[in-house]
């Protein structure tokens, strides 16, 4: 943690990490539009109690899909968004010397040399997921977490962009004054946040951690 971060890495990374800041593309929306339900133009006419009963049908389909969509959001998994402040809230222990997640093996990096000593770390469950957050402070005063949750990748949770890099797709979503980088790594969802570095800054290091470029 005393050896001081390497500028010249850290200069080449940021005019790569600006200039695909600039090729950001537009997200795709958020979510997929509605499908238009076809109305019955009926090339038989429903005759006497036939059209009732079709009614009570129709709404019955119409209130089992409604408690259906009920059900699911009220056990839906977490979204990046809302793992997020986990990691930016504070770390309930100490800094390790070697972290690995919880129900995973991704290990979390060392980047005091990138001037981002560990600060701390956490384990919290989520939905029945496990996250795991180390915290990093740089040598600056500036603050951020990288959460890393066991199971399927998450939904984002709130409208981002996308950029490409090394065949590695990063998602960069900006909510409640915080910047957010998300990607999979090993089937798992990755989360950096901070209220204080860039959005440069987070995408840099994430780039470097999924590439396995030296710290």
């Amino acid at each position: 943690m005393s050896e001081m971060p390497d500028r010249d890495r850290i200069a080449a990374d940021e005019q790569r990490i600006g200039e695909l800041l600039h090729a950001v593309a537009a997200p795709a929306p958020a979510a997929l539009q509605a499908a238009v339900a076809q109305r019955y133009h009926g090339r038989r006419r429903v005759r006497g109690r036939r059209a009732p009963l079709l009614g009570f049908a129709t709404a019955l389909a119409a209130a089992a899909v409604a408690l259906a969509l009920v059900l699911s959001s009220s056990t839906s998994a977490p979204t990046v968004v809302g793992v997020s402040k986990l990691a930016l809230a504070a770390p309930t222990g100490g800094a390790p010397a070697t972290l690995v997640a919880a129900g995973t093996t991704i290990a979390f990096p060392d980047w005091s040399r990138r001037g981002w000593p560990s600060a701390g770390a956490r384990g919290d469950r989520v939905g029945g997921r496990a996250v795991t957050t180390e915290f990093y402070r740089s040598y600056e005063g500036g603050r951020l977490g990288y959460a890393i949750v066991s199971g399927a990748p998450l939904r984002w949770g709130a409208g981002g962009r996308s950029v490409l890099s090394a065949g590695a797709r990063y998602e960069l979503i900006a909510w409640d004054g915080a910047q957010v980088v998300t990607w999979v790594q090993d089937g798992h969802t990755c989360i950096l946040a901070s209220r204080t570095a860039s959005r440069q800054t987070l995408l840099r290091l994430a780039i470097a951690e999924e590439t396995g470029a030296p710290a």
